[in-house]
């Protein structure tokens, strides 16, 4: 990335907060209220058990409800808990989430899967949403994390679903939904500059906002950032060296009963190897919601994104259109979610690396989905939630989706939960398309995977300084993706549904608050998995559809006041054996972060952080083609609002 697009993209927006300083005299109380805001983000204390058990949740029903209603296997990070941690990024704050397993691949790349099926190529069971517009690729139904480099500063909360979500999101939310939601304009009126800097990598971050009109309010931002090439680990030595700049705008304006938002982001990146690859791209989003009364509203949203990426002798683009409308009631016993909406994406995919081509080259797809849920209230304690999603797409063809959950709340700090759900993921581009003749043919005929999920979960307050979430699952899955001969013979190669069999957990978490300065959280995650080739199947992959995973996943984290504007947040992740039919594998491993913050007065913090602390260097994937190793950062910054 030239000097020349970061000047210009981090002038602008100084520009543009000078001006705005000078032209509102009313943004001056608006900056007050948005430092003190600023400075509580570091305070954890602020928050207490309570409030955190009835933070408002959207992603388990569509709509707001307090986290201790909600049933499913739910976990919330909040903005003030990335703010505090050593993560700079998307992909590193989700490590706070004991319901999710993170891997980093090389400097770009993470791979990061809900219960099972992790790896580069087969982390396509996770559906992410950031502020409501779906990130995942039809090419290969995986999300590629370095297109997103959002500042950690302007997100609110982090809701991560671990199961099903397939009746409220329809196909590709299978093991998981994640759902990144940034903070409102309102929020974050005032400016924030973010400086950090270390031996490997370094970023920078500028926004500011103001308020418009009697309603209304805007932020823009700007932000770089560069991290140097990881230690080569079972992949090829790489140049996976990675910087860019992206920038963009939010605006809310918020009436008696209409909310309007509109927000959109552009960004541009340079990758090491082949000169000229990197990726860029573009979105837009509009969001209009009105409340008819206290239990009825109307939401309507629409966006458009575009990215391209560039690598190694390859051109990856896609374009998507995306407009849907969902509705919300209530009446007597029932509280119902509906919705509709209509997708059309145009892909291109050329490769000039070797024989692997899709074809065509080129395509454009449509997809049309129908919902509804309903939740009944049997009683003041019992309730069921019945829901089916429909989707047709022009690709894959029609898919229902089907959700039962029972909900048994006997008091408002006991939550117990059970439910029996349908989820598929549907054939990706690469799943049907991709061929090399004559070694490997297309596989028009490839199938849905499927899976019914069988879970139940308690989720409470058993004192006033404890929360506990505990959920188990058994998913049943069946024609899961196998690469095959032509029967007789090896050749050519095809993609087939070879694979089924089961997969089953036990997922907890748990907080303690052990002093007003000092909380501790523990998080478990337990993976096993028995599948079996369908009679008539063979795989020469072994099984690398089905993923690398550990079998367990400890994570412990300490958050604490040292003193009046001094805070200490580490946190302890112990992974276990990386399961691998195919690949060396990886033996368990432990690592360490932390980060130590000091308020200078309320304007001005300064910090230092460091992720993997207790190895110089580690491996997390075993992706032959690849994968490098982890390595220790220590960095150090500052954050000043004004």
């Amino acid at each position: 990335m030239t000097p020349v697009r970061l000047t210009v993209l981090l002038t602008g927006c100084g520009t543009v907060a000078l001006a705005a300083t000078a032209a509102s005299a009313a943004a001056q109380e608006s900056t007050e209220v948005a430092v003190a805001a600023s400075a509580a983000v570091q305070d954890l204390s602020d928050f207490s058990i309570e409030e955190l058990a009835q933070i408002n949740v959207q992603s388990a029903t569509k709509q707001d409800q307090p986290l201790s209603s909600a049933a499913t296997a739910l976990y919330v990070i909040t903005g003030e808990e990335i703010a505090a941690s050593a993560a700079l990024s998307i992909p590193e704050a989700l490590r706070l989430a004991p319901n999710l397993q993170v891997q980093q691949v090389d400097a770009r790349q993470y791979a990061i899967t809900a219960r099972g099926f992790n790896s580069v190529e087969t982390s396509n069971k996770l559906l992410v949403l950031i502020d409501g517009r779906t990130v995942y690729s039809p090419l290969a139904s995986t999300v590629f994390w370095e297109l997103h480099n959002r500042p950690i500063e302007d997100i609110a909360q982090i809701e991560v679903i671990s199961g099903p979500g397939g009746t409220l999101y329809g196909p590709n939310a299978v093991n998981g939904v994640v759902s990144i939601n940034s903070r409102t304009a309102h929020d974050t009126i005032g400016g924030m500059v973010r400086a950090a800097a270390g031996e490997n990598e370094q970023s920078a971050v500028a926004r500011f906002g103001t308020p418009v009109g009697p309603d209304g309010a805007i932020r823009v931002y700007g932000t770089w950032f560069h991290r140097d090439g990881l230690p080569r680990g079972v992949g090829p030595e790489a140049n996976d060296r990675f910087e860019g700049v992206q920038g963009g705008f939010r605006a809310d304006f918020a009436g008696e009963s209409d909310h309007v938002t509109v927000q959109g982001d552009v960004f541009e990146t340079d990758t090491g190897g082949v000169r000229g690859d990197g990726d860029r791209g573009h979105n837009l989003l509009g969001r209009w919601s009105h409340d008819f009364s206290r239990t009825s509203s109307l939401r309507v949203q629409g966006y458009y994104d575009y990215f391209r990426r560039d690598f190694l002798l390859a051109h990856d683009s896609l374009q998507t259109f995306d407009l849907e409308a969902q509705y919300n009631g209530r009446a007597g016993a029932h509280d119902l979610v509906a919705g509709a909406g209509i997708r059309t994406t145009r892909d291109e995919f050329i490769n000039n690396l070797n024989a692997f081509q899709l074809v065509p080259a080129s395509r454009r797809l449509w997809v049309f989905n129908a919902f509804v849920q309903d939740r009944i209230a049997l009683s003041p304690e019992l309730a069921i939630i019945i829901g089916l999603k429909a989707e047709q797409s022009s690709f894959s063809g029609l898919e229902l989706l089907p959700n039962v959950r029972l909900a048994w709340q006997p008091n408002p700090h006991t939550l117990f939960w059970g439910a029996v759900s349908r989820a598929v993921r549907t054939p990706s581009r690469i799943d049907r398309q991709l061929q090399a003749p004559p070694l490997f043919i297309a596989a028009s005929d490839f199938e849905t995977e499927k899976l019914i999920a069988f879970e139940a979960g308690y989720r409470g307050q058993p004192t006033d300084r404890t929360s506990l979430s505990v959920s188990v699952f058994f998913n049943r899955y069946d024609d899961i993706r196998s690469t095959e001969g032509t029967n007789p013979a090896i050749f050519p190669i095809r993609l087939g549904n070879g694979w089924r069999g089961h997969s089953y957990g036990v997922e907890a978490w748990s907080s303690l608050q052990v002093a007003d300065w000092w909380r501790l959280t523990l998080g478990l995650a337990t993976l096993w998995k028995d599948f079996e080739l369908k009679p008539g199947h063979l795989d020469l992959a072994s099984g690398d559809s089905l993923g690398h995973d550990p079998e367990y996943q400890l994570l412990g984290r300490s958050q604490m006041t040292l003193a009046p504007g001094l805070t200490l947040n580490a946190g302890l992740r112990w992974v276990g054996d990386l399961e691998s039919r195919s690949g060396p594998g990886i033996g368990d491993y432990v690592e360490a972060d932390a980060r130590l913050g000091y308020r200078l007065d309320e304007q001005v913090e300064l910090f230092i952080a460091g992720r993997n602390l207790l190895r110089r260097r580690h491996a997390e994937s075993d992706d032959t083609d690849r994968a490098q190793l982890a390595h220790r950062s220590v960095i150090a910054g500052t954050r000043v609002v004004f």
